[in-house]
């Protein structure tokens, strides 16, 4: 790895240079196809990872085979940092939802850089609570009607993706809680009022402020 890789990502700044050099020269890269698994719930946490290209899924199984995803995680950002603080195991299943390069930062070294930056740890504590949030205000998103579920996953990949998002249905559905088939159904409402504009694998969203307002109703 090289250390200007490190410089580029906010959530690194806080380190100073020679510190970015010693996390390039011990972290590695490594490629996943569509659909292998980076990390599965209850391995030890060997690693902190950061998304170099493509896309990663975190994701919970439920009982039954039903899949919810939690978080999706993009270009240059790090998730499952938490395990570095308290040495405990991954909390759930990574996997890369495209074709994605993965860089992996061994989580002693990670810890170690927290130590001594108390900077660098609190960023790292701001997004541990940042994440820790957005996963209660999902738990909390279950008792919401299916419409207003997705409206809300549609707005917060729009964070990341801007105004088209390049999601299957299947994984909207994942992400909002529900069947494919209630997602379609949705979808196909929202775009007859002009809301989004679907297609194959990304859907669109032409108006935001009225997804904006279906999410806060």
């Amino acid at each position: 790895m090289e250390e200007q890789f490190f410089s580029h990502l906010a959530f690194f700044k806080q380190l100073t240079p020679s510190q970015r050099k010693r996390l390039a020269a011990a972290s590695r890269e490594k490629r996943y196809a569509k659909g292998e698994t980076v990390f599965l719930a209850g391995d030890p946490s060997e690693a902190v990872c950061v998304v170099k290209e493509g896309r990663v899924h975190l994701m919970k199984f439920l009982e039954g085979g039903q899949a919810s995803t939690t978080c999706v995680m993009t270009n240059g950002e790090t998730f499952c940092c938490l395990p570095a603080l308290d040495r405990k195991s991954y909390p759930v299943d990574a996997v890369a939802a495209v074709d994605s390069i993965v860089v992996r930062i061994p989580t002693e070294t990670f810890h170690d850089l927290l130590q001594e930056n108390p900077s660098f740890l609190e960023s790292s504590l701001c997004l541990f609570c940042d994440r820790l949030r957005q996963v209660e205000e999902k738990s909390c998103m279950i008792y919401d009607s299916v419409e207003r579920r997705l409206a809300q996953a549609l707005l917060t990949l729009s964070k990341k993706f801007g105004p088209t998002i390049p999601l299957t249905k299947h994984e909207l559905a994942e992400l909002a809680n529900t069947t494919v088939e209630t997602t379609i159904r949705i979808l196909s409402q929202l775009k007859k009022r002009g809301i989004v504009k679907s297609s194959r694998g990304s859907t669109t969203i032409a108006k935001p402020q009225h997804l904006q307002d279906l999410a806060s109703s």
